[in-house]
């Protein structure tokens, strides 16, 4: 159970607990979310306290992205299917392992350097996944690291490097 103030991952975004209440439509206890880089007044999400579907977890911690870290190497590729990669990608991009997102990360740079390698552009859908879980993956990281996303994307790729050496 979280407590007011902590700092959650809600189905990918980072937010703050700013509260609990009772819903009027479901009667069910709730948190009250804000996204974490959020200006005053902006979104506001109600989350059974419950948490039945599992979207609502800690914020990852320096341990655990040191594992990340480790274990990236060992991520596979996505089945490089280009009928279906955009399908591979979404329903990734719907789980709550942060594990998913490496693997859309690599699998997308992956593909779109063999498209450069072959004079070719890089595909659409490779570009806008890559995209989507770098900002997830960053976010997260910067906010656990207290750091800024592009030092948190710097650390995370240095360290990446470095342990694959």
């Amino acid at each position: 159970m979280f407590k007011v103030n902590d700092i959650v991952v809600y189905r990918r975004i980072v937010c703050r607990i700013v509260g609990k209440h009772r819903s009027d439509f479901t009667k069910e206890m709730c948190y009250i979310l804000v996204p974490y880089h959020a200006d005053e007044g902006s979104t506001r999400m109600q989350v059974p306290i419950a948490n039945k579907a599992g979207h609502l977890r800690a914020l990852i911690t320096k341990e655990e992205i040191e594992e990340l870290i480790a274990s990236t190497a060992y991520i596979d590729l996505l089945e490089n299917k280009p009928a279906n990669m955009k399908s591979q990608y979404a329903n990734l991009l719907k789980t709550d392992d942060i594990h998913d997102l490496i693997a859309i990360i690599k699998t997308s740079y992956s593909r779109n350097q063999a498209r450069i390698e072959n004079h070719k552009k890089t595909a659409s859908v490779d570009d806008e996944y890559l995209q989507k879980a770098e900002n997830y993956l960053f976010n997260e990281l910067a906010v656990a690291l207290d750091m800024s996303y592009e030092a948190a994307k710097e650390y995370f790729n240095s360290r990446v490097e470095q342990a694959s050496r």
